[in-house]
């Protein structure tokens, strides 16, 4: 456990100081998870490395709060994580237990991509403030505990090293603080939003949640492409060079920016080395490139030496506006019409509301996406239900969007 003087000055708002618990066992964790099962609920978060010190998504530290207990379980010093974690992943995936996050899609999506673990039922505070419609979508926890419970939590340790062995006592609080207020948040806010009549918002919402699943890009190269104006021409070149990259990363267990960073990449792109030893003398590359067999590998991206493969047709999910771009005649006049219509109702729910509540609904995303599909099967029943009443009340045909072009 950890120093208890040191937490009570962070935690001074609980009646009963939480004991933290940091768990490194397989036994532990097993015993940990058996009192977890009897919760009717638990604060819940993550603390992993995304491609920062280490290749890849690492999961570095669970954090588990049932209203008295903050588990901090520790996964780097099993033998067997995915086998020794399951006590556990049988708690995330109970539909007895209530999870409750801040903000969890990055956390789910990793679950979901590492362990195959889907997580539910999930109640996110981020969802709740969201659908309060009062400011900008997104909000951090330590601002959310700020502005609801009038506290200031340290953050200083959000982008310290999580995979780095031992962790240190800062770095325990700072992930206790990250669940330990997570209940008191989403009472409040759950209060709050059932006063406005939007509990069944928040209840749709935290619902769809329990359906996302991590989907691996098999292109990701493409972004980074967009983002630095590669052309067609230099594309092949570029993937080629991204995967190389990529590969190499891995095998150093490395993030790819310290093969070398995405600005050179698209600087190699334009300007290649010639030869072997122009690669060797090149700037801005990790040294185990300039020895064999990377070496090698990278000379037969020379102009001289590259054979291009031609790069796939992008599909239509990889095309820019891919559905208005191949309309015309009066299927384009038709979503024009819907287009119009839909900013029309974006504007009244607006005025009748507020523009936060507008957005949550009509977003240029939602928009685009109401043009193509119909609003029956983009939409959420809250959203539909709100567009519908303004159609009515503003003497609009909602049946004009309802249904796909």
């Amino acid at each position: 456990m950890l120093n208890p003087g040191k937490f009570h000055v962070l935690c001074g708002k609980f009646p009963v100081m939480p004991a933290i618990h940091y768990l490194t066992t397989p036994a532990a964790i097993a015993q940990a998870a058996t009192a977890l099962q009897a919760c009717p609920r638990i604060g819940v978060d993550l603390e992993f490395d995304d491609m920062r010190y280490r290749y890849g998504r690492n999961l570095a530290l669970i954090q588990v709060f049932d209203g008295e207990n903050v588990y901090l379980v520790d996964p780097l010093p099993l033998t067997n994580p995915a086998q020794e974690l399951e006590p556990l992943w049988e708690v995330l995936r109970n539909p007895a237990v209530e999870k409750v996050f801040h903000s969890c899609k990055s956390d789910i999506l990793l679950l979901d991509e590492l362990y195959g673990v889907h997580v539910r039922p999930i109640t996110d505070t981020s969802v709740q403030y969201t659908l309060l419609a009062e400011s900008e979508n997104n909000i951090s926890l330590g601002r959310l505990i700020q502005t609801e419970l009038g506290l200031e939590v340290d953050k200083g340790e959000q982008k310290s090293n999580w995979l780095k062995r031992p962790l240190t006592e800062a770095q325990k609080l700072y992930a206790a603080n990250d669940v330990l207020y997570l209940f008191e948040l989403t009472d409040r806010l759950a209060a709050r939003l059932q006063s406005l009549g939007r509990s069944q918002w928040a209840a749709e919402e935290n619902k769809a949640l329990e359906d996302v699943r991590y989907t691996r890009d098999e292109r990701p190269y493409l972004r980074i492409a967009g983002k630095y104006r590669i052309l067609p021409g230099e594309l092949p070149l570029f993937r080629d060079l991204y995967v190389l990259r990529d590969t190499i990363a891995r095998q150093l267990d490395r993030p790819p920016y310290m093969v070398f960073a995405n600005d050179r990449l698209a600087e190699l792109v334009r300007d290649t080395p010639r030869s072997l030893n122009d690669w060797k003398n090149a700037r801005g590359l990790h040294p185990e490139l300039r020895r064999s067999p990377h070496l090698e590998q990278l000379t037969a991206l020379s102009p001289d030496n590259f054979v291009a493969t031609p790069e796939p047709a992008a599909t239509a999910e990889n095309r820019r506006f891919p559905f208005r771009r191949r309309l015309t005649g009066e299927k384009a006049a038709q979503a024009d019409a819907r287009e119009q219509l839909l900013n029309q109702l974006k504007t009244h729910i607006t005025q009748d509301v507020n523009s936060y509540v507008a957005n949550l609904v009509l977003s240029n995303r939602l928009i685009g996406d109401i043009v193509e599909q119909g609003a029956d099967t983009v939409l959420r029943p809250w959203q539909k239900t709100i567009l519908q009443e303004t159609a009515q009340r503003h003497g609009l045909d909602f049946g004009v969007v309802a249904q796909p072009m």
